[in-house]
């Protein structure tokens, strides 16, 4: 789970904004506005592993 996070941190995701992103294996397995499709299909991809799965904030959201 820590090599997805520092993925998710070091990343430049700003294509995905407003969109849920299920990483895996430091890279990105699935992504979309539907939380459950993009859960669904990570565990099909990556079914022996963890998959982090995160929302990618709106540019106005501000994170402490």
């Amino acid at each position: 789970m820590e090599e997805n996070y520092q993925f998710f941190m070091k990343s430049d995701l700003s294509n995905y904004i407003g969109e849920w992103v299920a990483i895996c294996k430091s890279r990105i397995i699935s992504h979309g506005k539907d939380v459950k499709k993009v859960f669904k299909e990570a565990k099909e991809k990556c079914p022996q592993e963890r998959a982090l799965i995160t929302r990618i904030p709106n540019e106005e959201t501000m994170i402490f």
